[in-house]
């Protein structure tokens, strides 16, 4: 029996914005997509045993990698009472030939691909890895991405406009959540945008070169971490800074459903009550540049940031400040 069930507003809703939020992003390149649905996805398998009363779920991770860890994690986690069966562990297969070879003997049918890359999609973003792409030192084969496909020639004008952290809007149409994502994919992906190549740090403790598309992820985090430039204070903000990194090493190591995540979710949705506003961009081939931004909760003073007629900012404060600011280093 299978059950396929769509998603992608849960998706959105619950584990990506909410990251998103955060400005979570792992070691400056990857922006969780695969790490982002490992939660959801056994949400749902234990919601699923428990009502057909199944005391074992089984999963086909390898035994080296970081998605044996987010699913176990999250089903302990969820539920007591339910058994782990991984075949690529408990049953020493070595390779995805073995795994092949296995499936062919038991008479299996299964598609098998000339690639070699191993490939994770869902609607944040793509994740690639194996094959050729194990040598960190090669660039990555044309025919390894999967869904930035430069195209589009020419500049793009585009507005982003976020609601307290969240995008509702693309140029001034307010839309779903995964019509927001899917048009920025589509439009990103067509002009190079989101690609990554990192050699990461696996939570198992090896290194990793893994490559990632996700046009629309980068988009909205970089409009989404300006605009908080623009309506937090300096505290608040440098401070969140530290928390993104630890909250996007929970999402990454599987730690989605622990208490220290719930707990930052708290103090982010705090930051988030003027995170409302409208950010512009212009598009091209292979990248993207913020343009501008605006919100009604912005603390830029143009009185006191400006050097021009209309400056209100006192100088006379400058000195007694500085020497106060270098007391503990001053020499005099």
């Amino acid at each position: 029996r299978i059950i396929i069930e769509d998603l992608r507003s849960e998706f959105l809703k619950n584990y990506v914005f909410p990251a998103l939020k955060a400005d979570a992003v792992y070691e400056g390149g990857y922006f969780l997509a695969t790490a982002l649905a490992r939660p959801l996805i056994a949400s749902r398998l234990v919601s699923v045993a428990g009502k057909m009363k199944i005391k074992t779920i089984a999963h086909g991770c390898t035994g080296k990698g970081n998605d044996q860890v987010r699913f176990e994690t999250s089903i302990y986690a969820l539920s007591s009472g339910i058994k782990i069966l991984a075949p690529l562990r408990f049953w020493e297969f070595k390779t995805r030939d073995d795994e092949v070879a296995y499936a062919k003997a038991k008479k299996i049918p299964i598609e098998t691909r000339s690639k070699k890359y191993s490939i994770d999609e869902n609607i944040w973003g793509v994740a690639i890895e194996c094959g050729e792409l194990e040598d960190p030192a090669a660039k990555p084969p044309s025919d390894a991405w999967q869904m930035t496909k430069p195209s589009r020639k020419g500049e793009m004008k585009m507005k982003v406009s976020f609601s307290k952290g969240v995008p509702v809007a693309l140029d001034g149409k307010k839309l779903k959540p995964s019509e927001i994502v899917s048009k920025l994919n589509r439009i990103g992906a067509s002009y190079g945008i989101g690609r990554s190549d990192i050699v990461e740090s696996r939570v198992v403790g090896i290194k990793s070169r893994e490559i990632y598309e996700a046009p629309a992820a980068a988009i909205l985090h970089a409009s989404h971490f300006d605009l908080e430039r623009l309506v937090l204070d300096r505290e608040t903000l440098h401070y969140k800074e530290k928390v993104a990194k630890d909250y996007a090493w929970l999402v990454y190591s599987g730690r989605w459903f622990s208490p220290l995540r719930e707990a930052l979710d708290g103090f982010i949705e705090e930051t988030q009550k003027k995170v409302t506003g409208e950010v512009s961009l212009l598009l091209k081939p292979n990248g993207f540049e913020i343009t501008g931004r605006s919100s009604l909760h912005s603390v830029y003073r143009p009185e006191l940031a400006t050097y021009s007629a209309g400056d209100r900012f006192d100088r006379s404060h400058a000195e007694g400040f500085i020497k106060l600011f270098s007391l503990d280093i001053s020499k005099k």
